[in-house]
C-alpha cells in the first residue's frame, strides 16, 4: 500500500474501533489475533456455561485474553476494574489446573482515549498477587500496531476494500471520517445517557436526541444550538449535498461536549 492507501486504511480502522462495542469489538480483536498468531484460539460462550472467563487463548504460550468494550469507558471505570479482577479470578478457577495461567491480557476498547490509571494499577496488583509472568491492559492503539504489522491482504480483510483516491480526495475522506466518528460517539453516549434514565425507550438520534438532552439539562442552550448546526452539516455531508467538512475546532468542541456527558 502507498502512503495514501495506508492512511485511509488507518482511518477506516479507527472508525471500526469507535463503532465496535461488546461482541463486535471482541470479533474484531479475535480476527486480528488470529492473523497475528496462528495458535490463537477464540473462545465463544456456549449455553449456560458461558466462556469460563476466557475470550481467547494461546495454549502453547499459557496466554489468556479477556475482552471488554463498554460504550463509554470514562463512565465505566469502576465496572472495568471490578470486571478485571472478577475475570482473572474466574479464569484461574476454571483454567489454571488444565493449562497454568502465566500471561494475562485485559483487552479494552478505550477508543483511543487511554486506559484509566485505576485499571493499570489493578493489573499491576493482580500480576504480583498471582505471580504472573506477563499481565497488562491492551488498548486500541495496540490492536492498530498489531494489524498494520500484518500483510496487506490481512489488513484489507479487516478494514475492507480501499477506494482509489487522490491526495485531495484523501484529505476530504480524512476530515469526513474524523467528523463522523465524533458524531457517532456523541449519539451513542447521548442515547446511553437517556436510557439510564429510562426517559424514552425509543432509540433517538440527531435533533431529537439533542432536544431531549437539552430539555433534561444535560447540555446548555449554546451547546444545543451548536449541535443542531453540526447535525445539519452531518446530514448534508452523508446525503451528498455538500463537501464542506466542519472546522477542526468545531470537531474538537463536539468531542468535548461528548466527554462532558
Amino acid at each position: 500500500m502507498n502512503d495514501v492507501s495506508l492512511a485511509i486504511a488507518r482511518n477506516m480502522f479507527h472508525l471500526q474501533i469507535h463503532e465496535a462495542d461488546g461482541q463486535r469489538f471482541e470479533d474484531l480483536f479475535s480476527k486480528i489475533m488470529g492473523y497475528k498468531n496462528r495458535d490463537f484460539q477464540p473462545v465463544k460462550p456456549y449455553g449456560n456455561i458461558g466462556d469460563r472467563k476466557n475470550d481467547g487463548w494461546i495454549q502453547s504460550e499459557n496466554t489468556y485474553f479477556q475482552v471488554y468494550a463498554p460504550s463509554n469507558i470514562e463512565k465505566s471505570i469502576n465496572d472495568a476494574v471490578n470486571k478485571l479482577e472478577a475475570d482473572l479470578n474466574g479464569l484461574l478457577k476454571q483454567w489454571d489446573e488444565l493449562c497454568p495461567v502465566k500471561n494475562f491480557y485485559f483487552v479494552l476498547n478505550d477508543k483511543y482515549k487511554g486506559a484509566p490509571p485505576q485499571l493499570q494499577q489493578k493489573m499491576l496488583y493482580l500480576k504480583s498477587k498471582f505471580g504472573l509472568e506477563k499481565a497488562s491492559v491492551l488498548v486500541a492503539k495496540d490492536l492498530e500496531y498489531d494489524l498494520f504489522d500484518l500483510r496487506n491482504d490481512m489488513i484489507l480483510s479487516v478494514v475492507g476494500h480501499l477506494p482509489h483516491v487522490s491526495n485531495e480526495e484523501y484529505m476530504f475522506v480524512s476530515g469526513f471520517t474524523c467528523f463522523i466518528t465524533a458524531w457517532i460517539d456523541f449519539e451513542k453516549v447521548g442515547r446511553k445517557k437517556l436510557q439510564q434514565l429510562a426517559t424514552n425507550s425509543r432509540s433517538m438520534g440527531g435533533k431529537f436526541l439533542i432536544r431531549e438532552l437539552h430539555t433534561l439539562g444535560f447540555i446548555s442552550t449554546n451547546n444545543a444550538s451548536f449541535l443542531v448546526q453540526m447535525a445539519d452539516k452531518r446530514n448534508r455531508l452523508v446525503h451528498g449535498d455538500t463537501l464542506e467538512i466542519p472546522k477542526k475546532s468545531d470537531i474538537d468542541d463536539l468531542v468535548a461536549i461528548t466527554e462532558h456527558l
